[in-house]
C-alpha cells in the first residue's frame, strides 16, 4: 500500500471535490477544496475551484477573495519557475 504525502493527498481530495461538484453537491465540493488547500497551500487549482463553488453558492465576496488568493499563489509559482529557469540557463 502506497503512503501518500500531503501534496498527493491534496490532489486526491481535490479530484473527489470536482466529482462531487460536477454531481451537483457544491457545498460538499467546497469542503473538499478547503481540505485540499489545508494539505497543500500552494495548490492553485483548489483555490480557483473553491472560488467557483462559492460563486455558485452566491457568496460573491468570499469567492472574490479566494480567486485573488489563487492569483497570488499562481504569481508566486510563476516567479519561482522563472527563477529556476533563469538559474538553469546560467549554468
Amino acid at each position: 500500500m502506497k503512503i501518500l504525502n500531503n501534496k498527493e493527498k491534496a490532489r486526491e481530495i481535490y479530484k473527489k471535490g470536482v466529482e462531487i461538484g460536477n454531481a451537483g453537491d457544491v457545498e460538499k465540493a467546497l469542503e473538499y477544496f478547503s481540505k485540499a488547500i489545508e494539505l497543500d497551500p500552494l495548490y492553485k487549482d483548489a483555490y480557483f475551484n473553491k472560488a467557483l463553488a462559492l460563486r455558485m453558492l452566491g457568496r460573491l465576496d468570499e469567492a472574490r477573495d479566494w480567486f485573488l488568493k489563487g492569483l497570488a499563489i499562481q504569481e508566486k509559482l510563476d516567479l519561482k519557475s522563472l527563477k529556476k529557469e533563469k538559474s538553469n540557463h546560467l549554468k
